[in-house]
């Protein structure tokens, strides 16, 4: 029996950029996750306090430019207690996950794939999206490897709570998958955005939110 698909533990490699950006979606995945209801059972870390852990690292980073020694102290301190709740907090999607990949996908985490591969193919069911700046300034470029069978692949954006539906609005509907250019954003909004695929039985599900701000 192979192994079961299970959170990564990566989160050490990332930059102090990537690590946020993560760390967003991962939170805002797991914010009323109704695989994962809160409050967690005793021992695991609460979500609004890796919340708060998140905002003292941003806070830590930007303090950190100046170069005081202080600040780096500072930043590296809360960037090793923010990968260390999350790691935590990975342990208990682990336990409820159980190798379940849609569960695993819904908590923004990524994932270690099954070894072997099972006999049932889980084909990957929303997009796997890179965001890039565009050429043009308040412009982004996304692209994804195109699934078979989509017919195009729907994006909405909002620069509001993306834990609430209703900030959501429709950006845009795209016929190829490489080059998706998305113009007219301001530069220096942070947005966060999310895409689906338009299947000929219908629309499939949403990514997690895709987080990045135009310059």
């Amino acid at each position: 029996m192979g192994k079961k698909a299970k959170v990564k533990r990566s989160l050490g490699r990332l930059n102090d950029a990537s690590l946020s950006a993560q760390g967003k979606v991962i939170v805002t995945s797991m914010t009323d996750n109704p695989h994962f209801k809160e409050p967690y059972p005793e021992g695991v870390t609460p979500l609004a306090q890796i919340k708060g852990t998140l905002g003292n690292f941003d806070n830590a980073c930007i303090e950190a430019r100046s170069g005081a020694k202080q600040s780096l102290a500072q930043r590296k301190s809360f960037r090793a207690q923010f990968i260390d709740e999350l790691n935590d907090l990975g342990d208990y999607v682990d336990l409820v996950a159980k190798g379940n990949v849609e569960i695993l996908t819904s908590s923004g985490f990524d994932y270690t794939k099954e070894s072997p591969p099972s006999q049932v193919k889980h084909p990957v069911t929303y997009p796997s999206v890179v965001l890039t700046q565009g050429v043009k300034r308040g412009a982004i470029v996304a692209k994804a490897k195109k699934f078979p069978r989509a017919a195009s692949c729907e994006v909405h954006s909002t620069t509001g709570d993306p834990t609430v539906e209703g900030n959501w609005k429709h950006a845009a509907v795209f016929g190829q998958f490489k080059n998706m250019e998305l113009d007219g954003l301001t530069p220096g909004q942070q947005y966060a955005f999310r895409m689906r695929w338009i299947m000929p039985e219908g629309p499939g599900p949403w990514t997690p939110p895709f987080f990045f701000m135009p310059t």
